[in-house]
């Protein structure tokens, strides 16, 4: 695998805390940096086909409120209705893309009975 080096800038009350892991598990600060970051990414489309890519990474643009209409499924008349998203479920996919990237900036996952529930 190819890697890369990245400088990067923190504050002090992001980097104490890691510092603190690194010392007491006997780590690279490297490797606890890496491990946060790896923890902290944005939702993965690796599992995705290559087709849904472009709209899926298009919801990263969205708000906070968008993505909860698309969530709740309150968006249905904007979703594509071409036969490669029928058959690949689009709007499902589209909503748990959303839903992922909700819990990504921060906002608690709901239990599947409370999002059924209204």
């Amino acid at each position: 695998m190819k890697e890369y080096i990245v400088t990067l800038s923190m504050p002090q009350s992001v980097y104490e805390p890691l510092q603190q892991i690194a010392e007491t598990t006997n780590r690279p600060l490297a490797d606890v940096v890496l491990q946060t970051v790896r923890c902290g990414m944005p939702p993965s489309l690796k599992k995705v086909p290559a087709a849904f890519h472009h709209d899926l990474l298009a919801l990263n643009k969205a708000d906070d409120t968008e993505l909860w209409r698309i969530v709740q499924g309150k968006d249905l008349d904007d979703q594509p209705h071409d036969t490669l998203h029928t058959q690949a479920d689009y709007p499902t996919l589209r909503r748990a893309y959303a839903f992922s990237l909700l819990k990504w900036r921060g906002h608690p996952v709901p239990s599947p009975s409370d999002i059924m529930i209204d």
